[in-house]
């Protein structure tokens, strides 16, 4: 359905399906001031493009580091990905 949020149920991160996949390692290993891992895909979104839902943990390269859990979207159009948002849960 166009528009409607498209629940992901999978087990572990093993098994995350191969377009969550894309979508994460295509912008997510590369960032700087910060690492992220991927605890929980929660949907995908089709509307103008595809919409990904994660939540992650997000470690700031600070000193002490500091730990957060955070909700990132990625949206896709075609072959690109770009982060629309990364916000504290």
């Amino acid at each position: 359905m166009f528009g409607a949020i498209e629940l992901e149920q999978f087990e572990g991160l093993t098994s995350m399906p191969q377009d969550y996949a894309s979508a994460w390692h295509s912008l997510m290993d590369d960032l700087i001031g910060a690492s992220y891992k991927p605890l929980l895909c929660l949907g995908k979104q089709i509307v103008n493009g595809v919409n990904y839902f994660f939540i992650a943990e997000q470690t700031l390269i600070t000193n002490p580091p500091v730990r957060r859990v955070v909700k990132i979207v990625i949206t896709q159009f075609g072959n690109r990905y770009e982060i629309v948002s990364i916000e504290e849960i």
